[in-house]
């Protein structure tokens, strides 16, 4: 599955020239109501998300692509008002992020104080979200919070998992093909680097066809 992560030209760089994606943590996330989309009209609800959000945000990771780079919101949110970097990873598994119109709500087990814990009620907290965000068109990949950086962060490197297929380059970024293809050394499946441009009769951000597009190969192919 193709999908893509738009970021800095900083740490879109440092990206490419590590291998290597950062984990967020939840508490991180610019929602307040992530992991929290059920109703929590109730009091035994409050206390019930509560510490199932504490719980999964102390244990899991995730990373946040989108399986669309056309949008200029989405570049102005993510890819530093087009400044920055869109870069295009064939994920092995994903999750697909839901939006809702209304929170959830789930019959409370009044014996029980709260709702019963299952490993489908806990991916739905991981994936559900409010439906303004939806022009996002997330998805998202989780990871148990273990083996931490010596910087004090968590990563994913780039490998049979997350295998990176392009590199877009945001329409005002000063970074050129040939700086990518520094960055990005020596390669294991073909990576295609574009310029990206707003459209001409569309709001939408398309390939400006005027620079041709650079295809690093494994060596030796």
């Amino acid at each position: 599955m193709r999908l893509y992560y738009m970021t800095s030209e900083r740490w879109g760089s440092s990206n490419l020239a590590h291998k290597h994606l950062k984990f967020s943590r939840f508490d991180d996330l610019n929602d307040p109501f992530e992991l929290v989309s059920a109703h929590l009209g109730e009091r035994s609800a409050r206390r019930f998300y509560n510490a199932l959000r504490s719980a999964v945000a102390e244990r899991f990771g995730v990373i946040c692509f989108s399986d669309n780079w056309r949008s200029p919101v989405m570049w102005a949110h993510y890819g530093d008002k087009h400044k920055g970097l869109c870069l295009g990873f064939d994920v092995r598994e994903a999750a697909e992020v839901k939006y809702e119109p209304q929170r959830l709500k789930h019959r409370l087990d009044d014996a029980q104080g709260g709702v019963h814990v299952t490993a489908g009620l806990v991916e739905l907290a991981m994936t559900t979200k409010f439906d303004e965000w939806e022009y996002e068109r997330e998805w998202r990949v989780f990871k148990e919070l273990a083996n931490r950086h010596s910087d004090g962060n968590y990563y994913e490197e780039f490998g049979d998992f997350i295998q990176l297929r392009e590199v877009i380059i945001g329409s005002r970024c000063n970074l050129t093909a040939n700086d990518i293809s520094k960055l990005v050394g020596d390669v294991e499946q073909s990576v295609t680097v574009i310029k990206a441009r707003p459209a001409f009769q569309r709001f939408e951000v398309v390939r400006q066809t005027r620079v041709k597009p650079v295809v690093m190969k494994k060596r030796g192919r």
